[in-house]
């Protein structure tokens, strides 16, 4: 086969060329602002029961392999640390997303660069080329590629983008690192009921088990040991839906690293289609002054997709967290009740209280036409509320805040930091870990950062 004559191998060049000095000063900040995003959402998640099931039967010991810290304190092998502080950055649903042709959450690449990067030895710099290879491969996929279209979940593009990551971390040259890519893509592919219906406990490790999984590839890669290098031809040609793909030729390959700066943060720690329905319920709730109970239907206007997948029968009776946090009735009902929505609600329960109920009972989620024209330019959602003396009110909301035509200063994601790490690292540590990341190219080893995050 010619020199670089397959997608794998172009991709795996450009990872392995990109360099710290590549970065505009604009996406520099932008990972900043993501690193210290993810870390609030991990360590926000420090207490969650899922995450004591997996800490005790996945931690495996520091031994004379690779090694990297856990999120909360605590050296461990480095499978451990990937896996675990993978899944504490994705379990409260409140870390990044970027869509196009498909969704993804990127930054579920960035406690893999950190335990990656940390065992090498690395420092701040090696640590921001690791993030923005994840950042630049996963989006550029997302852009050409759905995975949905195919049947699959969109973390099916661990397999794929983990790698390079790792390989990144690694400095691996183009070569091993393209074999690297194949070896841990052919074998990837997660299916659709991670989040269909009755969410589990499983969506937490949707992007980090096969992260996990990876390391070992990847190293058997750098060793000599050679993988299917048209991976990705391969997956266009399984993908014979409609709408999965454009096309291989559609994958942009152009140089630059900019797509950090594309991606959309969370104000509520609730799945993405969701942000614009509970900021408009809370704004509803506002005009109403609190007189919530006064609502005797509530329709909520939204994309037919965002229908489907929101407010199906499971979501109007949720059984576990998983669900109610993918759930635009129970949510919506949440926000309207309280005047807010925030993780603490979720972890007490508040789901399954029977006000809550009552008032899902109440609302009643339609597929909008002309609200998906405005799709995904745009995230809207509309609530007409009609009140029991008569009165109707209607709010509406285009844009979520986060979103990336709509975005979080550095202000607001440092607020959205402390609000999730200070009561478990306290106020002091907190802001500590803040001035870290905001020098993050500054860090001559992450290991310092690290020790910053003990519980």
């Amino acid at each position: 086969m010619a020199q670089d004559s397959s997608l794998a191998e172009k991709l795996a060049r450009y990872c392995s060329e990109l360099r710290y000095q590549d970065l505009s000063a604009r996406s520099v900040a932008a990972i900043r602002r993501l690193v210290l995003d993810s870390l609030g959402c991990a360590v926000g998640a420090l207490h969650a029961e899922p995450l004591r099931i997996l800490a005790g039967e996945a931690r495996l010991p520091a031994g004379p392999g690779d090694t990297a810290s856990l999120i909360g304190g605590g050296g461990v092998a480095l499978e451990s640390a990937v896996l675990v502080n993978g899944a504490l950055t994705r379990y409260l649903d409140f870390n990044d997303v970027y869509w196009a042709r498909d969704v993804c959450h990127p930054s579920e690449n960035i406690p893999l660069a950190l335990a990656c990067v940390e065992a090498c030895g690395g420092d701040g710099r090696r640590l921001i080329e690791a993030i923005a290879v994840g950042y630049e491969a996963q989006i550029r996929l997302a852009d050409s590629f759905s995975f949905e279209a195919m049947g699959m979940h969109h973390v099916s593009a661990a397999g794929f983008v983990a790698p390079l990551v790792i390989g990144k971390a690694r400095a691996m040259a183009a070569g091993p690192l393209a074999h690297a890519v194949a070896l841990g893509a052919y074998r990837h592919l997660t299916l659709s009921v991670l989040a269909d219906g009755r969410l589990s406990m499983a969506k937490t490790l949707g992007y980090c088990l096969p992260s996990m999984e990876a390391l070992l590839t990847t190293r058997l890669a750098a060793s000599g040991f050679t993988g299917p290098l048209d991976i990705f031809e391969g997956l266009w040609a399984s993908a014979r839906l409609e709408g999965a793909g454009q096309g291989i030729e559609g994958f942009d390959l152009a140089s630059g690293a900019s797509r950090s700066e594309r991606v959309s943060l969370k104000r509520y720690p609730v799945q993405y289609t969701l942000q614009s329905p509970v900021e408009a319920a809370i704004a509803l709730r506002d005009r109403l002054g609190g007189a919530v109970r006064e609502i005797q239907e509530l329709v909520v206007g939204v994309h037919g997709k965002t229908a489907r997948r929101t407010a199906d029968p499971a979501k109007y009776r949720p059984a576990n967290r998983e669900t109610a946090d993918h759930s635009l009735p129970c949510c919506v009902a949440m926000a309207l009740l309280d005047g807010r929505l925030e993780h603490g609600q979720f972890d007490n329960g508040r789901w399954a209280d029977p006000d809550v109920a009552a008032l899902m009972s109440r609302i009643r989620v339609e597929p909008s036409a002309e609200l998906e024209r405005r799709w995904p330019r745009g995230r809207p959602a509309v609530l007409h509320a009609a009140l029991v003396g008569g009165a109707r009110h209607t709010v509406t909301v285009e844009i979520p805040q986060g979103d990336v035509d709509r975005p979080m200063d550095d202000g607001q994601v440092q607020q959205k930091f402390h609000a999730l790490a200070a009561p478990v690292l306290g106020v002091a540590r907190a802001e500590e870990v803040v001035q870290a990341v905001m020098q993050l190219e500054h860090l001559s080893s992450v290991a310092s950062l690290m020790s910053l995050l003990r519980a």
